[in-house]
């Protein structure tokens, strides 16, 4: 799970190459080619349209909230949300994408549900370090939010990465698409856990969680 949706205003399904690179995980910002397709939206010259609210996979793995980098939130190394199955557990098999189609949501119907409009969402893609591979990304709340750029491996930041990502540092396109509504927080499983508290989120209680989401409001 890489998005919660609080409620949207526009749930809208374009076309998107569903076997093009690259992966592509739900919450991240899209925005269209010049065939009018969805692609990663860069934040350079590319303006962001919308969340996306299906993923793209190459089919090896499901999109999962956390990974073994919290820095670059790779999902394909992670085993957050694998079902074990099996004798003796010897199989592992990641359960929120369709397994008809080997995990890859856009491939029956070639399209992708963008969210746009506005609305509110909890989304585990955003930047944690800076363009300068070194800075820790704050996300106080009421600060605006653009859409992240390509960036290489840098001192804190052990991978690359396409961008796409929402981020509190200004990009090139300097399209604003959102504000923090709350910093990155664990967001609750509902599943009866000691991992967190949640009294300050409408569920209440003790859960798993999972995994650090941002709260954000977006405004394209």
């Amino acid at each position: 799970m890489a998005l919660i949706e609080v409620f949207h205003v526009v749930a809208t399904e374009l076309p998107i190459d569903a076997t093009g690179s690259p992966d592509l995980p739900q919450g991240m910002l899209v925005g269209l080619d010049a065939n009018g397709n969805i692609q990663l939206c860069d934040g350079t010259t590319d303006f962001a349209m919308g969340i996306a609210g299906d993923s793209r996979s190459s089919g090896t793995t499901s999109f999962t909230p956390e990974s073994n980098s919290a820095l670059s939130r790779n999902p394909k190394t992670s085993l957050t949300g694998a079902l074990v199955t099996g004798a003796f557990g010897a199989q592992q098999r990641f359960t929120q994408n369709r397994v008809a189609d080997n995990f890859n949501e856009v491939l029956a119907s070639g399209k992708m549900t963008v969210y746009h409009g506005g609305g509110e969402f909890w989304t585990d893609q955003y930047e944690t370090i800076g363009q300068d591979g070194s800075s820790v990304r704050e996300f106080v709340p009421g600060t605006r939010l653009w859409c992240s750029q390509p960036e290489t491996a840098g001192t804190n930041d052990t991978e690359t990465n396409n961008g796409g990502r929402f981020t509190d540092e200004g990009s090139t396109i300097n399209q604003i698409v959102g504000f923090t509504l709350r910093s990155p927080t664990n967001y609750p499983s509902g599943v009866p856990g000691t991992d967190t508290p949640f009294s300050t989120l409408p569920e209440g209680g003790n859960s798993l969680t999972w995994g650090l989401f941002l709260h954000v409001k977006l405004v394209i």
